[in-house]
């Protein structure tokens, strides 16, 4: 999958992606809502290298400078036809659209390339700003999975469950 917009491009995340993807992951703030805490450069090169083999991670690249903002992960997810979209986004780049910018063409991609059937997302109550994006891209909220993320010290995270339908996709469109 690659995939150009006004101001993107979205493309299969490789080892010279390593250095902005580090800064991503290792970053506390950005970091808060993945259960897996802050990364090293071990683990983002583990990924990249996974990612060679079976394409699960897409680097969102700004066309201005060439440089990896955020991270776009796009996978099947459970049965045919239905896949889960994540994302994270550089800090120094949010609240500039291009978040959305991304996830809107990988929404498109997946219902008019691949035929997808359903595309999925999930969050924490917590994250206000993926919560907005998931509303924004159409999705909606199918249920709450109470306490059913194991943190640390006995403490549980609840987890929202987005999703949209290839029909409701359409008549979003329109």
């Amino acid at each position: 999958m690659t995939i150009e917009t006004k101001r993107l491009y979205i493309v299969p995340s490789t080892m010279k992606d390593t250095a902005d993807i580090l800064k991503i992951l290792s970053d506390e703030e950005t970091m808060k809502f993945f259960v897996e805490g802050t990364y090293v450069q071990e683990q983002v090169e583990g990924i990249l290298m996974k990612n060679e083999q079976k394409v699960e991670h897409y680097s969102i690249v700004l066309k201005e400078t060439n440089k990896v903002i955020g991270k776009i992960s796009f996978h099947p997810w459970f049965m045919k036809r239905t896949y889960e979209m994540g994302w994270i986004m550089n800090k120094d780049f949010t609240n500039q659209g291009y978040m959305s910018e991304a996830t809107k063409a990988v929404l498109k991609y997946g219902f008019d390339t691949l035929k997808l059937h359903r595309i999925i997302a999930t969050c924490q109550p917590e994250n206000i700003p993926s919560k907005r994006l998931c509303e924004k891209l159409g999705m909606r909220l199918e249920g709450t999975f109470r306490q059913c993320i194991y943190v640390k010290d006995n403490e549980w995270w609840d987890e929202l469950f987005y999703a949209i339908l290839s029909d409701e996709y359409k008549k979003e469109m329109r």
